[in-house]
């Protein structure tokens, strides 16, 4: 019998993971600058806060049901023609959305532009964990959303005063078309075909991934609610439309920070201390943005304590997902709970909210937020014994 010798995988160049970071991005890029499409929204559009809200959260329940739609196709259809069946329609609503009149057909056009949205989406996540270095690949996807969010957010009000009031839509309309213009180009072959993985789950304890999910829900659908609003916010303290929109660009950037602290290797960084910090750091942020006589500089300090943990939390709070099942299934509904939180927050706080009041909103985030460490606490100590909580993996997986 002739002896098979394994082939090494292929390796990458950066430019691939540059690419398919793009394209992963381009299907919600809206989540990367959402306050200023809440702005937009709520103000010259002619919504009110409340109905910004709620388009907000109906673009994102759409993008969950395209998301879990991904999961059963994904296997079944190569890459490429998915992403283009998502990417057309796509780009078809984002371009009609400014011609759309009354909030029910806004509603149902959103709905249906998340649910493409989520479908690419889903396709391009498969895609980045099949390239050769999946830290490096999600790597850049995070830096690729800080920085595409900053800079939307940073010239967005002068796109808006020298074109029209919906400028975000058609922003939003060439994000996905150079998403769409990048995947015609790429190679079908790029990629090998996706593998069905044959691993059992191994999960340690039902009730302790149940609370872990509970976790992950209630922190990101505080993060969302506050994140959606938080420029209306500044808005109603005068801060100005174009001051906001710039304060929230460059404290984003301090996301690329926070985002780093996952893949640095030390025994100085543990994950309970950082992720019960972050999230009580974000509660404090919520606190601070009721003052009655709300400060810039308070404001400021706000921005930056929610920019700065959000991704960190968030990416340990995945880590412990994966840690509990090396398979990878609890990662994947991971996901889709963290896709709920994204759609529910908009809608919370848009429930929550009166005009020009965010008081009971803010101290439901709050609440939210600490209520997550109480819930995340119990299945932390619980599986110390196991390291769930650190990082454990070889230099040579993150770097």
């Amino acid at each position: 019998m002739k002896n098979i010798t394994p082939q090494p995988p292929r390796q990458h160049s950066i430019w691939i993971y540059i690419v398919f970071a793009f394209i992963a991005m381009s299907g919600l890029s809206y989540i990367n600058f959402l306050p200023g499409l809440v702005n937009a929204l709520a103000g010259n559009i002619g919504y009110s806060e409340s109905e910004a809200g709620q388009i907000v959260s109906l673009n994102g329940y759409g993008a969950l049901f395209g998301t879990a739609t991904a999961i059963f196709v994904v296997r079944r259809f190569p890459w490429k023609p998915l992403l283009l069946a998502s990417f057309v329609p796509l780009l078809l609503l984002e371009v009609s959305t400014p011609s759309i009149d009354g909030l029910n057909a806004m509603l149902i056009t959103r709905f249906f532009s998340g649910f493409t949205g989520g479908l690419a989406v889903g396709v391009s996540f498969s895609m980045l964990a099949r390239l050769t270095n999946s830290d490096r690949a999600f790597g850049i996807l995070l830096f690729t959303q800080f920085t595409i969010g900053a800079l939307v957010m940073y010239c967005l009000p002068l796109l808006e005063s020298n074109n029209n009031h919906f400028a975000v839509f058609y922003i939003m309309a060439a994000i996905v078309m150079a998403g769409l213009l990048l995947t015609l180009f790429m190679s079908p072959h790029t990629l090998p075909k996706a593998a069905i993985s044959h691993m059992q789950a191994n999960i340690k304890s039902i009730a302790h991934s149940v609370r872990l999910m509970l976790t992950i829900l209630l922190y990101i659908s505080a993060a969302s609610a506050l994140y959606t609003y938080v420029g209306v916010i500044g808005i109603h303290a005068n801060f100005g439309q174009e001051q906001v929109s710039t304060d929230i660009a460059f404290t984003g950037l301090l996301g690329l920070i926070g985002a780093m602290l996952p893949m640095l290797k030390s025994r100085l960084l543990k994950r309970q201390p950082l992720i019960v910090s972050g999230a009580l750091l974000c509660a404090a942020a919520s606190i601070m943005l009721l003052q009655p006589a709300l400060s810039h500089a308070i404001y400021i300090v706000a921005l930056a304590l929610v920019f700065f943990t959000w991704p960190a939390v968030q990416s340990y709070l995945f880590a412990s997902a994966a840690d509990l099942d090396p398979s990878g299934r609890l990662s994947t509904i991971a996901s889709l709970i963290a896709s709920v939180g994204m759609a529910s927050g908009p809608l919370l706080a848009a429930l929550l909210i009166e005009p020009g009041n965010y008081t009971s909103m803010l101290y439901t985030c709050s609440a939210l937020f600490a209520l997550s460490t109480v819930v995340l606490l119990i299945p932390l100590k619980s599986h110390s014994n196991i390291n769930s909580l650190q990082p454990n993996r070889s230099h040579s997986e993150i770097s």
